[in-house]
């Protein structure tokens, strides 16, 4: 639902090196707190600007392939602080600089230079204005990325080489008309005019008003004056220039000095300007007065003083220099640029950032007429120089850091105690194993979760040499690629390597062994790429690899022949891309220059060179008749490829695998079926990626939470018997038909989990026997650290993420029993998080980004209310806030399992020395306090998106780990440790009675240990979920807390994780709680307005028409469900925008409902809600202003019964949460829907749920048909409970126009047969009995219609020989319901005092006769069916029936008549009376019969 269906939180590893970052584009944000600057290698720097003007960094954005050429702001909202950005190949993004999200992206075919955000007059926003290389100015819209309208030229149509927009104002700065002119220079020096009334379109273009050719070519920019608009600056490499704007004549000029050239200029007054050159200096000079224009000026007045005086300024005066002091020299010229504040926020600022990614920032000085007499122009050389005020760079940031940023391997095999640098890098999922290739050459192979735990959290368990590693020797010089080709398909042996290196060798490796098996040399230049073939080539590529060489040859490489087969190596320019079409079995090499070369594959021959746009549609075609990304073997081809190319569309695909292998319902075509089920995607990723080419590898860790909790669930269950798992009702039982479905299912896991602890088993035998070596040392086997990597990769890999993102800090109690029960270790130093964004565009937090929040805090400047710690608050207290705190998983979970809560203090903690973690004094206090401030402020500030993610992943692993048994991270070797360093065994509070082994006991003993253990475990699970969902606002302070994101956390209302899905509502619920009232109705403000009842008819969901009108049609619009994706692969349409943000309006508005809306008959717990909380209703939701329920209600029922369409699928989340929100807030709804269309609807979806959802709980993910199966059927019990009334009359009339319709003779069989009331039978009677079970009185009060749908539900000729006690008991616990045993009728006792009766016959209705004058609470038939008992506690009578039949042989009407009645004594009966169990009747033979009352007295009867 955000940029992809899965929840994926990414951790970066910076390493010891700083990246590069040559800068070619600088801007700084309106407020004066950011620095953005973009780089030649395609990355955007986003910095913070503390108040006394120091630099921090803060995150590095990657997304575009090109160099950045321009920098613009996006938006002047506060609440929107976008940029965007523009390279050199035609990309631009915009980004949301707040969290480094990627809002929109595009790729034009124009390269801008330069960008300008301006407000036009009649736009609500900012327009970008854009020049380049291209003869026209582009306007174009910042939010969309699209071109609004075209400025062309009729007049000598050239490129623009700067241009500038302003608004004609009066001298007062009156605006003088609504028209805003754009003045442009073209590079021959042309000079244009554009008035702009605000009527363009794009249809057609926008010609100048005015031009005129002038002396000035290749213009750097051009300024017109914001303090007099009569005058322009324009600055040329070796001049700059003052013009009148009037007529476009030179008023002063100023040629370069010193051999430096200019680069850019801006106005400081009206008389002063500021030139910048490609030195990275700036120069102030002061403009002869008496040669400017306008009326602004005094001396361009008439009827001034300062007119008639004298000047002899007949020049530009240079005042002052801004000077860096520096000698070094740069590999480029700086990016510069001149920052003017607003009047609210003053300041003058320019900017520099250099090759060398240092950020320069002079503060301009004032400066008096008096001080600039005294500088002589021809003294250049000594002109007052100003120091800059602040200036940083990445490599001071990585020189300040307490900690340096840390790399993957760092310390396991060092050089001289320094890490070398990593030059590739491999992931081997399966393994759990990361490959490094080095610069010397050497390529170690490493527990990847082990490296990283050394790296990033403070561990005593193990230390870097009991890590098992091996090294392999082999390559003269850096090792530039590597590749598992098992990873991207299955058709590869488990144990090949292959690296490529800067020795022009491509080897390959056995990583079991550590042996060399082969070394191809056919290339003559070092090796770039690696890839593997598709999947269906022919057999003889199928064993082979294709390398690319920085000769511009390609090769394919036979792993099977160990030889090439094919060498392609004509190509001219270096190689781009490489394509596949295999079924033609040609191979398309695309290179830099444009051009294509089609090779064939199994001759080696050229077949065709293409250029142009021929070559374009080959390279498209070959992308249309791709293989499927479903039929790829192995997902890694896709992660790994995606994750090159910054395309996460395939975390969706990989999601779909997944779910078709694990729910065995593949809709599919079974050609690939062997495939699949080898696949499945992994918790973790590593992916190496480079700011620059000659840089080190950056580490980037991809948690994916939805994997790892699929694969806990997938471990603990492989680990469950059979009857385990029927009885957690996550098989079906053995009578019900299985259809292939679950059986299977559970097998695959067992199996699939055999695989992975087997793949995880055997490297690990081969890893400890060349620890540390090259291939010559694996005869010497090592087994000392072989019990670490016994345990589960899938535990070690939850132990790192859930360590690295736990709130620490902010509960000391939470922490140790977080530390000595859980297993978590605290981290060493400040992580950097990062944010995925649509199509894999990535904001990575950089090292110190926190410093700026340290600094603020050690300073002072946050208020004392927040500076002070929270008072400590003990776990009993959290978990009483959080029960009160109405946090639904964790705490009930932990009541569900019996959990209780006992008060863990610090003295019981402090009690026990040998089961305390005990952290090393090491770290000075300084480091302490800013992991500190870190851990428990600083990270909760980064963003909402990534308060989200993290939040989400924390609660919903933490839950899944309290439903999971030994679900702790304490290895047994640990518990060993800590139990030899016990002095003492401590009392029975319960968190040191489980680990005490030392004494010896009896067995029973040992088994409440384990027990006691369990317990805690699974309530530190959910003290730790309760404590981010619900204590975090209080305990961090809201002020310094970004909030969870209400959109992102209502689109995965309905994910299909369900641990996921759970955590995201709790969340979401727990934030509506917070912000109170007033919060809410500014989101119903925010959202109501995209109900699809207030959007335009041609855009809302709820137009059927568009809907289906687009079936055939719209073959561009291959949009998805807005649910599912928060993007669609390609750029989004403004139907998909506007569809999903109608979604999460429904979704938003129906929670807010459901939860705060007025009750038409409160349910019970929502009663006790209101009369505890005195809450009122959520205004629009109430009885007085009941339209957003009424237009909410009325978009729910349309998705729950539209028929589905391309645009709105069948059992997509929007339509499981549509149906999801309907049984939560019924009693909300119900005046405004139709219930029996609600309810038919629900059990439509019910029908196969017995097939197709194994549990209510079962936590792995389902097809989406069984998802919205599950999620119906938990709706229909919802509204059951919530309204039983509702719910049996509104079935029992159905019911009854069902059999209405039966006994015609022109209804038609298969209309019967395929009525919903007849296949959803099962579905009513579960309900019923559900119903009867939770409240039982509000059946009691219509059970006449209960009984109507329940004899409907069940098979007649069963209920004549089985009897009503066997088929359906729970109907027969009422006294007032019995079935004769021998004339077979079923007899019922109504509240309004009549006796119903059924014959059981086919569709026939029952018969009613008024017994009593009050309910009848008793009924009874006798053994030989002849009479009949009833009894009703209002009249205190007993009444006789005869049931015979009144004619010969029973032929005829049967009557039931009273033949008599008897007068007991009354019984008193108060409100609080069950009059369920008031009475009972029991015949004591044919004749007698005994009523038995609840005070015990009997009374006989004959």
């Amino acid at each position: 639902m955000s940029t992809s269906s899965n929840l994926v939180v990414p951790v970066v590893l910076w390493g010891r090196r700083p990246p590069t970052h040559c800068i070619a584009a600088i801007l700084m944000t309106p407020d004066q707190k950011n620095i953005i600057t973009g780089c030649n290698d395609g990355q955007i720097g986003i910095w913070d600007v503390a108040e006394n003007s120091q630099i921090y960094p803060r995150s590095m954005l990657f997304g575009h392939t090109a160099a950045i050429s321009c920098l613009a702001l996006g938006s002047e909202k506060v609440d929107t602080p976008y940029i965007v950005s523009a390279s050199e190949n035609g990309e631009m993004c915009l980004w949301d600089i707040s969290d480094g999200r990627c809002v929109e992206n595009t790729k034009m075919p124009h390269i801008h230079t330069n960008m300008q955000a301006y407000h036009f007059q009649v736009s609500k926003d900012v327009r970008l204005v854009c020049n380049g290389y291209y003869p026209e100015i582009f306007i174009i819209n910042p939010n969309s990325l699209e071109i609004l309208y075209t400025l062309s030229s009729k007049v000598a149509p050239d490129w623009i080489s700067a241009c500038c927009i302003l608004h004609p104002v009066t001298k007062e700065g009156r605006s003088v008309c609504k028209d805003d002119v754009v003045v442009a220079i073209s590079n021959s020096g042309a000079v244009k005019v554009w008035t702009l009334t605000g009527s363009e379109n794009m249809t057609q273009p926008v010609y100048e008003n005015e031009s005129k050719q002038i002396r000035c070519l290749n213009a750097q920019t051009l300024t017109c004056c914001p303090y007099n608009q009569r005058t322009v600056l324009i600055v040329c490499s070796k001049y700059w220039q003052i013009y009148d704007a009037g007529d476009f004549t030179l008023l002063c000029s100023e040629s370069n000095r010193c051999g430096e050239r200019w680069s850019g200029g801006d106005f400081i007054s009206v008389d002063k300007v500021i030139v910048w050159s490609n030195e990275g200096k700036g120069y102030l000079y002061k403009l002869p007065v008496s040669l400017l224009k306008g009326k602004v000026l005094e001396s361009a007045n008439a009827e001034s003083i300062e007119y008639r005086k004298p000047s002899n300024q007949t020049s530009p005066h240079a005042y002052y220099i801004l000077d860096m002091f520096s000698e070094s020299s740069m590999a480029c010229s700086p990016a510069m640029t001149f920052h003017v504040g607003k009047s609210d926020i003053p300041g003058r600022y320019l900017l520099r950032g250099d090759s060398e990614g240092q950020i320069v920032m002079w503060t301009l000085p004032e400066v008096t007429e008096r001080q600039m007499t005294l500088v002589r122009q021809e003294s250049f050389d000594r002109l007052p120089a100003l120091p800059p005020r602040c200036s940083t760079s990445l490599a001071d940031i990585w020189e300040n850091l307490h900690h340096p940023p840390a790399g993957i391997i760092d310390g396991l095999c060092d050089e001289n105690n320094q890490p070398l640098a990593i030059t590739s890098t491999i992931y081997i999922p399966s393994q759990g194993k990361v490959a490094c290739g080095r610069e010397n050459g050497s390529i170690v192979i490493a527990p990847a979760t082990q490296s990283i735990i050394l790296q990033l959290l403070e561990v005593e368990e193990f230390k870097h040499k009991d890590v098992p590693i091996k090294i392999l020797h082999g390559h003269h010089g850096r090792v530039t690629s590597l590749l598992y080709p098992f990873n991207e398909s299955t058709r590869y042996e488990p144990q090949h390597l292959l690296s490529g290196g800067a020795d022009f060798s491509v080897m390959l490796w056995d990583i079991y062994t550590g042996c060399k098996l082969h070394t191809f040399t056919v290339h003559g230049g070092e090796i770039t790429q690696l890839l593997c073939p598709p999947n269906n080539c022919n057999s003889r590529i199928l064993p082979c690899v294709c390398s690319v060489a920085s000769d511009h040859s390609v090769t394919l490489l036979s792993l099977r022949e160990r030889k090439c087969i094919m060498l392609a190596g004509r190509h001219l320019f270096p190689v781009q891309t490489i394509k596949w079409r295999p079924l033609d079995d040609f191979m398309v090499v695309s290179c830099s220059d444009g051009t294509v070369y089609v090779w064939q594959m199994e001759t080696g021959h050229l077949d065709r060179v293409v250029h142009g746009i021929t070559a374009e549609e080959i390279l498209n075609n070959c992308d249309e008749n791709a293989t499927p990304m479903e039929s790829l073997v192995n997902p890694n081809i896709t992660l790994t490829q995606a994750l090159k190319r910054r395309n996460l569309a395939t975390f969706k695909n990989l999601a779909q695998q997944k779910l078709q292998i694990q729910s065995g319902t593949s809709h599919q075509a079974s050609t690939h079926r062997s495939d699949f089920l080898k696949q499945q995607t992994y918790p973790m990723f590593i992916q190496g990626i480079r700011a620059n080419l000659k840089d080190p590898d950056i580490h980037i860790l991809f948690f994916d939470t939805e994997s790892l909790i699929v694969q806990l669930l997938t471990e603990e269950y492989s680990t469950m018997s059979p009857g385990e798992l029927e009885a957690k009702g996550y098989l079906p039982y053995t009578d019900q038909s299985d259809h292939g479905g679950m059986h299977s299912m559970m097998f695959k896991m067992k199996e699939k989990a055999d695989i992975v602890a087997g793949g995880q088993k055997s490297p690990s035998r081969s890893e400890s026997s060349s620890h540390g070596g090259s291939p010559a040392h694996t005869s010497s086997p090592s087994h000392k650290s072989v019990t670490y990597s016994d345990r589960s990769l899938t535990l070690d890999i939850a132990q790192l993420f859930l360590s690295c993102l736990h709130a620490w800090g902010l509960d000391p109690d939470l922490d140790k029993l977080c530390m000595n029960k859980l297993g978590l270790l605290q981290p060493r130093c400040p992580m950097s998080f990062g944010l995925i964004s649509r199509t894999g565009h990535m904001s990575l937090m950089l090292p110190g980004w926190h410093k700026l929040f340290c600094q603020e805090e050690s300073t002072g400047k946050m208020p004392k209310e927040v500076m002070r710690t929270p008072a400590k608050v003990t776990l009993m207290q959290q978990a009483r806030s959080a029960s009160s705190g109405q946090f639904d998983k964790s705490v009930n979970l932990a009541q569900r399992h019996g959990l209780a809560q006992s008060d863990y203090t610090d003295s019981d903690q402090d009690s026990d020395p040998g089961n305390k973690r005990v952290i090393p004094e090491r770290r000075p206090t300084a480091v302490q306090d800013e992991m500190k401030a870190f851990s428990s402020k600083a990270r909760w500030q980064i963003s909402s998106a990534v308060t989200t993610n993290h939040l989400l992943s924390i609660i919903s692993t933490a839950n899944t780990l309290m439903s999971m048994s030994h679900a702790t991270f304490v290895t047994d070797k640990i518990k060993k440790k800590r139990n030899r360093s016990r002095k003492r065994y401590t009392g029975n509070l319960g968190l040191v009675v489980s680990e005490s082994m030392d004494s010896p006991g009896t067995s029973d003993d040992e088994t409440d240990a384990i027990m006691m253990q369990q317990s805690q475990i699974k309530q530190g699970w959910s003290l730790k979920a309760a404590l981010h969902c619900v204590l975090l606002p209080e305990m961090v302070g809201s002020e310094y807390l970004k909030a969870p994101q209400l959109e992102m956390l209502a689109r995965r209302w309905q994910d299909r994780c369900l641990e996921i899905r759970e955590a995201a509502q709790a969340l979401l619920l727990a934030e509506l709680r917070r912000i109170g009232p007033e919060g809410r109705k500014e989101i119903l403000d925010q959202w109501s307005p995209f109900l699809p009842t207030y959007v335009d008819p041609q855009l809302s969901l709820m137009n059927a028409e568009s809907l289906q009108k687009n079936e055939e049609g719209d073959e561009d619009d291959e949009e998805e469900d807005p649910m599912i994706n928060d993007i669609p692969l390609q750029k989004a349409s403004s139907s998909f925008e506007s569809r999903k943000k109608q979604a999460t309006a429904i979704v938003m508005l129906g929670v807010i409902g459901a939860e705060f809306g007025h009750e038409i008959e409160p349910s019970r717990r929502k009663l006790e809600e209101l009369k505890k909380n005195k809450k009122s209703a959520q205004e629009g939701f109430t009885l007085q202003n009941y339209s957003l329920a009424r237009h909410t209600s009325k978009a729910l029922t349309f998705l729950l019964q539209q028929p589905p369409s391309r645009k709105l699928p069948a059992y997509s989340p929007i339509r499981r949460a549509a149906i999801d929100l309907i049984g939560r807030g019924f009693t909300v709804w119900e005046p405004y829907v139709e219930v029996s269309a609600v309810l038919l609807g629900l059990l439509e979806l019910c029908i196969d749920s017995d097939r197709l959802v194994p549990s209510m709980t079962y936590g792995l993910p389902l097809t989406p048909i069984a998802d919205a199966c599950r999620t119906a059927r938990h709706a229909l019990s919802l509204i059951a409970t919530a309204r039983p009334p509702a719910f049996i009359i509104t079935m029992a009339k159905e019911v009854a126009r069902f059999n209405a319709i039966a006994q015609t003779a022109q209804a038609q069989h298969s209309q019967i047969i395929n009525s919903v009331l007849v296949r959803g039978k099962l579905e009513i009677l579960k309900t019923v009995e559900l119903l009867v079970e939770k409240m039982p009185s509000d059946v009691a009060d219509h059970l006449v219609e209960a009984m109507d749908v329940t004899i409907h539900c069940l098979d007649i000729n069963q209920l004549k020989t089985k009897g009503l006690q066997e088929l359906f008991p729970t109907i027969c616990r009422f006294s007032m319901v019995c079935m004769c045993p021998v004339t077979k009728r079923i007899w019922v006792g109504a509240k309004n005092g009549g006796l119903a009766f059924y014959d059981l016959k086919q569709h026939s209705k029952c018969q009613m006769i008024q017994a009593h004058a009050g309910p009848v609470i008793a009924v009874s038939v006798s053994a030989d069916g002849k009479f009949l008992v009833t009894y009703s506690h209002v009249d205190s009578r007993l009444k006789f029936w005869q049931t015979a039949s009144s004619s010969l042989f029973g032929i005829g009407s049967q009557q039931t008549k009273c033949v008599k009645q008897t007068a007991t004594s009354p019984i008193p009966v108060t409100n609080l009376t069950n009059l369920l169990k008031l009475v009972r009747l029991v015949w004591v033979d044919t004749r007698s019969i005994v009523m038995l009352t609840v005070d015990g007295k009997e009374h006989k009867d004959l």
